[in-house]
């Protein structure tokens, strides 16, 4: 039964499920960090919501520990787990500019050189971190401090939203008037929330 239930989880993926008896497992299951070795039972790489609404799905009806992994930078290696689903967001890299707001939305793979690339050419900047390497979803997550920090507050003070995928697999919205206490959560109140599939921040010029 949980063989069919894995072929069915491939299946209904548009990215790839990378497993242990892929030729490229241990290339894609590498962590920034080498000093951590890791090893999901499989990988799913998303490519869209509704593979990250798949991915979540099955490891809740599965049992299955999750991790997840965004721009791939986390130092301690939070990003995988052992004997368990690594959902990997990295190939999730959109980055849409609103020069007049002052806004960008920006995808959970993208790395702060990618959000960089996409607002540098309209003058604007998110206050961000310092190294163009680092997950930006997870930057923000974790306050995000930098050049930037003293004149305009973290990456996490200028996140102005967020899409959600929750642990239940539903998609919501969190910002200022839609759930609130998440919208809280992610911007310091700490833990691990969720899975954020897009946010929106405030840029600056």
């Amino acid at each position: 039964m949980q063989a069919m239930a894995t072929e069915a989880f491939i299946g209904n993926m548009r990215g790839p499920v990378i497993r242990r008896t892929d030729a490229d497992y241990d290339t894609v299951r590498s962590l920034y960090n080498g000093m951590i070795d890791k090893s999901p039972v499989m990988i799913a790489r998303c490519t869209d919501v509704a593979d990250v609404v798949t991915a979540v799905n099955f490891a809740r009806q599965s049992d299955l520990q999750v991790a997840i992994r965004g721009g791939g930078h986390n130092g301690p290696g939070l990003g995988s787990v052992d004997e368990g689903l690594m959902i990997d967001l990295s190939m999730m890299k959109g980055v849409r500019v609103n020069p007049t707001a002052h806004t960008v939305r920006v995808g959970p793979g993208c790395t702060q050189g990618d959000v960089d690339h996409a607002t540098h050419i309209y003058g604007l900047a998110v206050p961000a971190g310092i190294v163009s390497t680092t997950g930006i979803a997870g930057l923000t997550l974790g306050g995000g401090t930098g050049y930037l920090t003293r004149e305009h507050g973290l990456t996490s003070d200028n996140l102005l939203e967020a899409d959600v995928v929750l642990a239940d697999g539903r998609i919501v919205t969190a910002n200022k008037s839609e759930n609130a206490d998440l919208y809280w959560g992610l911007r310091g109140g700490g833990g691990n929330f969720a899975s954020s599939r897009a946010s929106c921040s405030r840029l600056i010029r």
